[in-house]
């Protein structure tokens, strides 16, 4: 998967659960999430793995 249908599965999964939820599941900051969200940054590789993980495992 890249960064951008990683950013696209986030963005889907955002209109039924809010980012702070996903934060707290996931251990990733919420600042970072919101900033992967817009565009503005890519996920290093292992906090992409957890994001990846949590849209995964959890649809």
């Amino acid at each position: 998967m890249t960064q951008e249908e990683l950013r696209e599965l986030y963005k889907e999964r955002l209109q039924r659960e809010k980012q702070g939820w996903i934060a707290k599941q996931t251990n990733i900051n919420q600042n970072i999430l919101s900033q992967f969200k817009n565009g503005r940054m890519n996920l290093y590789p292992h906090l992409f793995e957890k994001l990846e993980a949590y849209l995964i495992q959890n649809q």
